[in-house]
């Protein structure tokens, strides 16, 4: 395709340039969230939801964070290996599990809040304290125009 008709996110390698800096803004704050706290930043996503939404369900975990329930069961099974949360059996469904924070788990994560206060200070630093909701916004627009398409290109 001639380059004087592209749009303008593809002559400026939008798509490439957002899949890289991801990449290496979640490398970074897996170094960092490791460093303080040994988990992952999925890891640490799936424990903030848990310690939000204490006795939740695994389904819960899957939807919030878009993932299949078979990755949340192994990423739930290194957090509770982790002692950073337990699996506690329904009162109201026998064959349903809970998941409860431990408090080795609300350590852990008020350990990121020096790790989480870096990556969001590298976030202001680059695109300025002022423009940081604009690129939010445009983020979140991107991401429902995306969950409109339903898999479809």
């Amino acid at each position: 395709m001639d380059p004087k008709h592209r749009s303008p996110a593809g002559r400026r390698r939008a798509y490439f340039q957002l899949q890289t800096v991801a990449q290496r803004l979640r490398t970074t704050a897996d170094r960092l969230f490791t460093e303080e706290a040994g988990i992952t930043t999925a890891q640490a996503a799936a424990l903030m939801l848990i310690a939000n939404h204490a006795g939740c369900r695994q389904s819960l975990i899957a939807a919030q964070l878009g993932q299949r329930e078979s990755a949340v069961t192994a990423m739930v099974g290194r957090l509770e290996t982790a002692g950073f949360v337990e699996r506690r059996a329904s009162p109201s469904d026998g064959r349903a599990w809970e998941l409860w924070p431990t408090e080795s788990g609300a350590d852990a994560l008020r350990r990121l809040d020096a790790a989480l206060a870096t990556v969001n200070g590298y976030i202001d630093e680059a695109f300025g304290v002022d423009e940081v909701d604009d690129v939010v916004d445009a983020l979140l627009r991107l991401s429902d125009l995306l969950d409109g398409t339903d898999g479809r290109t």
